[in-house]
This record gives structure tokens, sequence and C-alpha cells, in this order.
């Protein structure tokens, strides 16, 4: 198979930074310092633990954001379907005659016609030749415009109802919002009583230039994948994102598939059920298997020469990182 060229990396983009070493990294210090802070140790293992909680709260969110767009895509259509019922009721009634269409309309409904339009109107039609009161046809329409209205008002409990759903939905992605934001601003917190150095040594480590420079060349859709993401290296984390502008870790593989032909579920905790396992060794991984983390919260895609790449967390750039880079929870292979 063909395989891709892999692009040129600048340098800069080999480490990730977060968004408090970035600003030291353009120039900006930092005025605290850890003298009046915990040690390293606990501010590392605080803001792993929020990081954790943060994505927790991501792949809330997006399974939330799934579940909203599949509510509304059945709200559109049981809405469509609505529409064609309504439309059909309104042309039979305009073929009614005057009085079947005032009684229709007015409710008041004469005793032939209410017995029609009960439970049992067939016990009505086989009367309606000798009652006379208005013509068979007639008859029939009316009859069709009871079933027609039942099915309407089915239509429309069923549009409320997803409605609902979709309202509870948009109220668990808004609270996953908050917390994301909230844990998120609570690590930048800790890590400004940080120092640069300080900060740099709770990145998720460093891959060499060496490293990246003898990636392998991948055909086959394995590699497409991973040209795919290569491409995003750079751009900056968002959680629940799909691509617009950027993406959250589980995001950015379920596109860099899609680039291949692969269909992946949204969330990480969905995507680690795909394919299947390849133990967790340097030595039986190939390049393209979805290694997973920390209780299947966090996803990487693998490239090869013990290197992955992924999107971090937020206020960190899309970047290659050591394969191993937190505890190994699951390695899928999808292709």
């Amino acid at each position: 198979m063909a395989s891709h060229r892999r692009a040129t990396v600048p340098l800069r983009s080999v480490m990730t930074l977060t968004a408090t070493t970035a600003a030291a990294a353009a120039g900006v210090g930092l005025n605290a310092t850890a003298s009046h802070a915990d040690s390293v140790s606990n501010i590392e293992a605080q803001v792993s633990t929020l990081n954790s909680q943060a994505e927790q709260a991501t792949n809330v969110y997006d399974g939330a954001m799934e579940q909203m767009a599949n509510l509304q895509k059945q709200v559109d259509a049981i809405q469509g379907e609505a529409a064609t019922a309504q439309q059909a009721m309104n042309n039979l009634l305009a073929t009614l005659g005057p009085l079947a269409a005032e009684q229709y309309r007015s409710g008041s409904v004469d005793p032939t016609l209410e017995l029609m339009l009960s439970n049992h109107p067939d016990t009505y039609l086989q009367q309606a030749s000798v009652m006379n009161q208005v013509g068979q046809n007639e008859l029939i329409a009316l009859k069709s415009l009871k079933i027609q209205q039942a099915q309407l008002a089915e239509l429309k409990k069923e549009a409320a109802d997803r409605l609902a759903q979709l309202q509870q939905a948009e109220n668990q992605a808004a609270q996953a919002k908050d917390q994301i934001v909230a844990k998120f601003r609570q690590a930048q917190d800790l890590l400004a009583q940080l120092t640069y150095t300080q900060q740099q040594s709770l990145s998720y480590g460093q891959v060499t230039a060496q490293q990246i420079a003898s990636l392998p060349h991948v055909g086959g859709r394995a590699g497409t994948a991973i040209a795919y993401a290569e491409s995003k290296i750079g751009m900056w984390y968002q959680w629940g994102g799909e691509g617009d502008p950027s993406y959250d870790c589980s995001g950015l593989v379920e596109a860099s598939y899609a680039a291949a032909g692969i269909s992946l579920p949204r969330t990480t905790y969905e995507q680690v059920n795909m394919g299947y396992s390849v133990p967790a060794l340097l030595n039986l991984l190939s390049p393209g298997d979805l290694i997973f983390y920390a209780g299947d919260e966090h996803v990487a895609i693998y490239v090869g020469n013990g290197v992955v790449v992924h999107a971090p967390r937020t206020g960190m750039q899309i970047g290659y990182a050591p394969w191993n880079m937190m505890p190994i929870s699951a390695v899928r292979r999808v292709v």
C-alpha cells in the first residue's frame, strides 16, 4: 500500500505547552514562585486529579452533545411527519360537504356523526345507508379524519417527549461545561504558583527531534488516520471539539479515522470497545493503535517509535508525546 509522506514538524511543535508556559515562552514572566506554594509533588497530584475530573466531564459533555444531535434529527423527522399528516387532514377536510365539514369544525356533531366518530364507527357505517344523514363518501372521509387525528396526536406527543429529552441533554451538557471550566481554572491557579521550569516538569513528557524524524512511514487506512492527526499538530485543544475550530482527545481520534473511512463513536468510553485488544507492550504496538489512559478517560493514536499524537487538555496544543505518558488502561486496534 502507498505510504503517506510525513510532514515536517517544527521543533516548537514537539513540546506541548500549557497556557501559562506558553506565555512564559513568549517572554511574559511569571510573577508567582513556588516558595509560597505547596510542594511541586503535591501540586502535580492536585493538577492530575483536576485533569482527570475534567476528562470525565468532557466525556459527559461529548456524550450529551452527541445525544442532542441525534434527538434533534428525530424531532425534525417527527415534525416533518406531523406536518404531512396535518396537510393530509386539511386536504381531506376540504372534500367534505358543508354539513359534515361544519360538524367536524364546530365539534357539534349530530348523533349520527358522533356515533360514527366513536370507538366503533363501523356500527354506524352499517346504519348509514338507512339514516342517510351524509353521503357514504363523506362517512369514509370522516372516519379517515378520525384515524389521522389520532396519528397526528401521537406524533405531537412523540415530538414533545423528544424535545423534553433534548432539553435534559442540553442541561447535562451545560453542567458538564461548567465543571470543565471550573476544573481548568483550578488547575491554572495551581500551576501559576510554580516557576516556568517546574511547570515543564508536570507536562505529559517530551519526545526528541530524533524520535520525530525517524517515525515510520505508514500506509493504508492507519496511515491516513495518522496523517490527518499529524496535520492538526499545533492546534489548541478544545473540549467538546470535533474540528470546529479544534478537537478534544476523542474528537481528534474520531475525525482522524473518519478521514480513513472508519466510523468510531464519539467518546473514549465508547471508542475503547472498538476493534480488538492489544497488550500494552511497546514491541507489540502498531502505528494506528489507539492507546487509552487513566481509566479510559484519555486517548491517543500511536504513530510508531514509542510516540503518540493526541489532543492533551485545555490550555495545551495537539502534539506528540511518549506512548506511556500516563498509566495505560487499554490498547485497541481498529484497522
